[in-house]
């Protein structure tokens, strides 16, 4: 495995443009959520994206890009490595919205709309004219509504928010202010007739003075969480949890570029792409090693590559990873086999993070270390994973 990594970094076999379209094939077939933002200017979309992905508002807004006449999109981590499309309908309230255009050109994707108001904010008709339009025309696709800018309903600037949240469930205690209380209950009758998850929220900025600064996020994921198919659901949950462990910026950068690439060398494995000499997955896993050393400013060359592979003990690896590729190359038949290469992937991505954070710091780890992170990141890796790819399995054999 590792030697055709190695050729396949440093003397590949396959032009950019032609793995550029075998991979388009493959993930024609994987179900990347796209979470409909809709809501007027100023009402906390931007600030969604920010708390569910990580990412500061800054990079948002310069990763934003157009995709129709109305609506702008931001892919996670990029339009690259994508596993989350977020889509931002612009100008609701301020200009004429036909939603006919953006139904039509994500009609085919995993889809939650994302209903954003802010909570004290009745003047609501032109987003309701354009929830009722899609919900008529997309009748299966999950509502949640961000019920945002609590705290522009609390009595005074010294009001905390309440602990423990809540809004979980439909008996609010005393403790809600009234005004609060009655605004987020007027909102909700606009949705008469939509099945719809609410989910109040109150994210700010530290100099805001507001503890915690992302209120009700726990919620918005248990929202999601039930609004999407459950492999995906996984994945982002596995993401979520592992990114809040994470303290190092660049580990932070590569997480979800790991995710990419797993869930793609996965789909791999499920979508019968025929491919000659190299196989699809090592070209996968290859990039993705590209992309990990890109963003530790590390230099990937022949040199340096002696020096990973004797750090990391790589034929033990190899050992380890062999039992499960074995199945894997050159035939990509079962749904076991694809979830065992996403986890592989995701093993390997995690690994050589780890490695790269250990260059860092200076604190040289042992390949025995190392062995023993691989076998606990691909354990990981197979239990977020499995049910997402085999969702793409059913989908091929449909």
């Amino acid at each position: 495995m590792w030697k055709r990594i190695y050729s396949t970094v440093f003397t590949p076999r396959l032009d950019d443009e032609e793995l550029r379209k075998r991979l388009e094939a493959i993930k024609s077939f994987m179900p990347t959520p796209v979470f409909w933002l809709l809501g007027k200017t100023q009402s906390g979309k931007t600030s969604i994206i920010r708390a569910l992905t990580g990412d500061d508002r800054a990079r948002i807004g310069n990763g934003m890009q157009a995709c129709t006449r109305n609506s702008l999109i931001y892919d996670f981590p990029d339009s690259q490595d994508c596993i989350m499309h977020f889509l931002d309908t612009r100008g609701l309230g301020e200009v004429d919205y036909e939603p006919d255009e953006d139904i039509e050109a994500f009609s085919e994707q995993a889809h939650v709309l994302i209903v954003v108001m802010k909570a004290m904010d009745h003047s609501q008709q032109a987003v309701m004219e354009a929830i009722r339009t899609i919900h008529k025309a997309k009748p299966d696709w999950p509502v949640i509504v961000a019920q945002t800018a609590l705290h522009e309903g609390y009595p005074d600037p010294a009001f905390e928010h309440l602990s423990p949240y809540p809004f979980d469930s439909e008996d609010w205690p005393k403790t809600v202010p009234d005004d609060l209380r009655r605004s987020l209950l007027e909102q909700r009758k606009l949705f008469k007739g939509i099945a719809t998850q609410f989910v109040p929220l109150d994210f700010t900025l530290p100099e805001d003075g507001y503890q915690a600064v992302n209120y009700g996020l726990e919620a918005l994921w248990r929202s999601l969480e039930i609004a999407l198919p459950h492999g995906i659901a996984m994945v982002l949950h596995g993401m979520k949890e592992v990114r809040r462990e994470l303290h190092d910026v660049y580990s932070k950068a590569a997480h979800p570029h790991i995710i990419a690439y797993a869930l793609t060398s996965g789909a791999a494995g499920a979508v019968p792409v025929p491919f000659v000499d190299v196989p699809l997955v090592t070209l996968i896993q290859a990039k993705m090693f590209q992309t990990i050393a890109s963003i530790y400013n590390y230099k990937l060359d022949r040199e340096n590559w002696a020096e990973i592979s004797s750090s990391l003990g790589i034929t033990l690896l190899t050992n380890i990873g062999r039992r499960e590729l074995i199945k894997l190359i050159p035939v990509y038949g079962s749904a076991v086999s694809s979830a065992l290469t996403a986890a592989t992937t995701y093993a390997l991505g995690k690994t050589l993070t780890i490695y790269f954070e250990s260059l860092h710091s200076g604190n040289r780890l042992s390949g025995e270390v190392f062995r023993v992170i691989y076998k606990e990141q691909f354990e990981m890796g197979r239990l977020m994973l499995k049910d997402y790819v085999n969702e793409i399995q059913q989908k091929v054999l449909e």
